[in-house]
């Protein structure tokens, strides 16, 4: 490498936060990328990608790397011996020991789901947890589920802190280092962790208006805790649906228009509806949680539409017999165009972008929307997954 190329290199490098240590030199190994796909998958079946690494062993890694703190936010944890959780919560422990910072924000509504796992967050040396109640102001949770180490890397993902999620779930979630997402959540930590300890909302001032769509951004909700200068996510979700000129493919635990008791929440719907009548090719997966709920018949509605597909993916039992809540699909994300990919915690229904704490992360123009893609089209045509039929009757699927 001659002198000038190197200066170039080191000065995109500078523009792009990258510290000059990651760059590849003569005769090394590339640098790794700042931000990877993660996967969860449903032991017993086929559809683990090959170029992707497992949730189990990332958050083993990231733990075991911590120096000087972890901050998480998770919607509840619950953990059993010899799980693929186990080895997390002993690498937090030793975190803990050596003089790691752990702060942990769990919901409120879940604590009682495992009082023995948090009571084991609670007895790590020097950790504090505390509880996030949004009962004064909404309806909502926390359902965010994410951690950031050392303020340099972080993960954010549909995986809950839940030993079923790392074996018997199939789950996609992102490792990053980039800097743009790191900061942003490190600054949602922030004030979340202010609220749950003073149960106050935040002053949040208005930003001067951006006029450009970042490549790589993080969108949240809901509105009323989220910074300004952060989207809300429905808004995002909405204007990218609204671009695609191609295909719009989504992966998602519960999809549904209708809110609350008795009103109906089209602003999802209607975005797909519009895409499929434009000539877009919408494909809709969902898990079997669907059947026998209020939003089937909206789903078969769909399912008659030109150019939009739904199918459902059940996942059979595991040979160990049945696990409640698993053996689903709990992917959230949105790939269009193959280009850009939305990634988040997020189900589509009203509540988690009205009243609950979600995150998404937009990526665009991205080689991982067709790493997504590529997931999606894995489940799409494996034998898991079936059309919605608009004129079949279907049996309620047993959850718990």
């Amino acid at each position: 490498m001659t002198f000038r190329p190197l200066l170039l290199t080191f000065a995109t490098a500078w523009c792009l936060g990258i510290p000059q240590s990651a760059l590849a030199q003569p005769g090394s190994e590339p640098p790794a990328p700042a931000t990877r796909l993660v996967q969860s998958i449903p032991a017993e079946t086929d559809l683990a990608d090959p170029a992707l690494p497992f949730a189990k062993d990332v958050w083993v890694d990231l733990v075991r790397g911590a120096r000087t703190s972890i901050d998480a936010a998770e919607f509840y944890v619950t953990s059993r011996p010899g799980s693929a959780l186990e080895p997390v919560l002993v690498e937090l422990e030793k975190a803990g020991a050596r003089g790691v910072k752990v702060r942990f924000l769990l919901s409120s509504k879940m604590l009682d789901q495992d009082p023995a796992s948090v009571a084991r967050l609670r007895h790590i040396p020097g950790a504090q947890v505390r509880s996030f109640d949004l009962a004064g102001v909404s309806r909502g949770i926390l359902h965010a589920k994410y951690f950031v180490v050392d303020g340099q890397v972080a993960f954010l993902g549909s995986q809950n802190f839940d030993w079923r999620a790392l074996e018997h779930i199939h789950e996609l979630g992102v490792r990053t280092s980039d800097a743009r997402i790191v900061t942003r959540l490190a600054q949602l930590f922030a004030v979340d962790w202010t609220f749950a300890g003073t149960g106050k909302l935040p002053d949040l001032p208005t930003p001067a208006p951006v006029s450009a769509r970042p490549q790589v951004e993080l969108v949240a909700s809901p509105p009323f805790l989220t910074p300004k200068d952060i989207r809300p996510s429905i808004e995002a979700l909405v204007e990218l649906i609204a671009q695609a000129k191609q295909t719009v493919r989504v992966q998602l635990l519960t999809y549904s228009p209708v809110a609350g008791q008795d009103r109906f929440w089209p602003v999802l719907d209607d975005a797909l509806r519009a895409a499929a009548v434009r000539g877009v090719k919408v494909r809709l997966l969902v898990s079997d949680w669907v059947l026998g709920g209020r939003a089937l018949p909206h789903l078969k509605a769909l399912a008659l539409i030109p150019n939009l597909e739904v199918k459902v993916a059940p996942i059979p039992e595991a040979k160990e017999g049945h696990i409640p809540y698993a053996r689903t699909i709990h992917s959230k994300y949105l790939v269009v165009d193959e280009t850009h990919l939305v990634l988040g915690t997020s189900n589509w229904e009203e509540s988690y972008f009205t009243d609950s704490r979600n995150i998404e992360l937009i990526f665009r123009d991205s080689p991982l929307a067709a790493q997504a893609a590529r997931i999606h089209d894995r489940l799409w045509t494996s034998r898991y997954a079936f059309a919605l039929d608009p004129a079949k009757v279907y049996e309620k699927r047993k959850v718990d």
